[in-house]
């Protein structure tokens, strides 16, 4: 056995399939690096395309309803909407409000309840950082409005004990709704969601 390894002829054929091997590894690895590269290059241009694409979409829809509003005498008001009663769900207060998902959660980064949200436990401990680095920092924090496209409510709704309870609402609501309306009627389902609990 020692005879082959020594062998200079054999030692070479072996150099020489290791070296082979070496180089179809590496060109395997650039071709995959440069593929992949692409791809994250047409993603990025994709994204960086979209807004655009967005802007156009809304100027578009912008100019048409002037165009409507200007053909008729009165233009119509934003429908504001009462919600009277309570509610069982957090799914019919998205029905009324005509959010998409909503999410409660408290301070120490625990979700409470959820209606259409993924990743709860996640976005809970991400929410309660940014709501406790803004109190931190000195800003208002008991009512967030984001709106780009989508429509987003941070709100502070009640506080139980110790915890201090939160929700998230998001969605492309059709109508606007009171803030202060949707507060009361999250700290009335918190209070009976509590009181179902301690039971």
């Amino acid at each position: 056995m020692l005879t082959i390894v020594t062998n200079p002829f054999v030692i070479f054929l072996i150099l020489v399939v290791v070296l082979v091997i070496s180089i179809t590894a590496l060109i395997t690895s650039l071709l995959t690096i440069r593929r992949f590269s692409e791809l994250v290059s047409q993603e990025v241009k994709a994204v960086e395309r979209a807004p655009e694409k967005e802007v156009e979409q809304v100027v578009e829809k912008v100019s048409k309803e002037a165009a409507e509003v200007e053909s008729k005498e009165a233009p119509k008001e934003a429908e504001v909407i009462k919600i009277s009663g309570g509610f069982e769900s957090l799914g019919d207060l998205a029905t009324l409000t005509g959010m998409d998902s909503i999410f409660l959660f408290n301070l120490s980064g625990l979700p409470v309840d959820s209606y259409n949200m993924k990743e709860g436990e996640r976005v809970a401990a991400s929410l309660a950082d940014f709501i406790l680095t803004l109190r931190r920092l000195g800003f208002p924090a008991d009512t967030i409005i984001l709106k780009n496209g989508l429509k987003a409510l941070l709100l502070t709704v009640k506080k139980v004990g110790d915890m201090e309870i939160c929700a998230l609402m998001v969605g492309k609501p059709e109508i606007d709704v009171d803030i202060d309306e949707i507060k009361e009627l999250l700290q009335a389902y918190v209070s009976d969601l509590v009181g179902r609990r301690e039971k």
